[in-house]
């Protein structure tokens, strides 16, 4: 299943004509992040025409992890990248990408009319979604941006390619922690920041699409070196090492 998640829209028409698009491609749930309008105004419902259901439909909450606590795996539709955010999927790859996701809940998160999704909110998602345009002009229009997304994963013939059992997103957060509470137990974040290293690490292993037992290998794997390390440390205390110092 997909979901559309915009992020404070102004336009009720622009509102409208994204319900309008997700009716033609056979998408039906639609989240709306503190509207900065009415989506259920006369404009909304005149450009949704016979979307309309999904404007009744649409779900209002206040904050980006609110709408996605429902999800299996987030993707922030963006062009804006940087040291610690690439990009994951560029939308033609979308078929071959996201096939092991096929049986899971996709949120596709949209930004603001003017200024799109903050850091914060990248950061929030699991994955980058890049539109191929031109750098002369790379900003689309919101209601433009969903349809060109909708369309090509609805071309794409998606829905019929084959998909794998991905680890259902509980289990997933659970490896992850895993992994993060090993690096700290080394000391690994003292020279480089937590949050931006675990958010690289998350839409890492995303694209790798991990399975079931996948993931219950790495998580076994790191809770071994981890209990290896505490175990090492409490010897060199024992010696008279300081736990404020490194491992060495």
């Amino acid at each position: 299943m997909i979901s559309i998640v915009l992020v404070e829209p102004e336009g009720d028409m622009n509102i409208g004509m994204i319900a309008r698009s997700m009716m033609n491609m056979d998408v039906e749930r639609l989240v709306l992040v503190s509207p900065k309008t009415n989506h259920l105004s006369e404009n909304a419902c005149s450009f949704a025409v016979h979307a309309k259901p999904i404007l009744e439909k649409a779900h209002v909450v206040f904050s980006l992890q609110e709408a996605l606590k429902e999800s299996d795996v987030s993707l922030a539709v963006t062009r804006r990248i940087g040291q610690w955010r690439q990009k994951d999927i560029v939308l033609p790859e979308w078929a071959e990408a996201m096939a092991p996701y096929r049986e899971r809940h996709i949120a596709l998160v949209f930004g603001r009319e003017k200024s799109g999704l903050t850091n914060e909110e990248i950061t929030t998602c699991d994955m980058i979604l890049t539109i191929p345009s031109s750098e002369a002009f790379p900003s689309l229009n919101l209601a433009q941006a969903v349809m060109t997304v909708l369309y090509e994963i609805y071309r794409s013939e998606w829905k019929n390619s084959l998909s794998h059992h991905t680890v259902e997103r509980k289990e997933f957060d659970a490896m992850l922690k895993t992994i993060i509470e090993t690096l700290e137990t080394m000391g690994y974040f003292k020279t480089v920041p937590r949050e931006r290293l675990e958010a690289y690490l998350r839409k890492l292993l995303y694209r790798m699409a991990p399975d079931e037992n996948s993931a219950m290998i790495v998580k076994n794997l790191f809770r071994r070196i981890q209990g290896r390390l505490m175990a090492y440390q409490k010897a060199l205390e024992k010696n008279g090492w300081s736990k404020e110092k490194d491992l060495p």
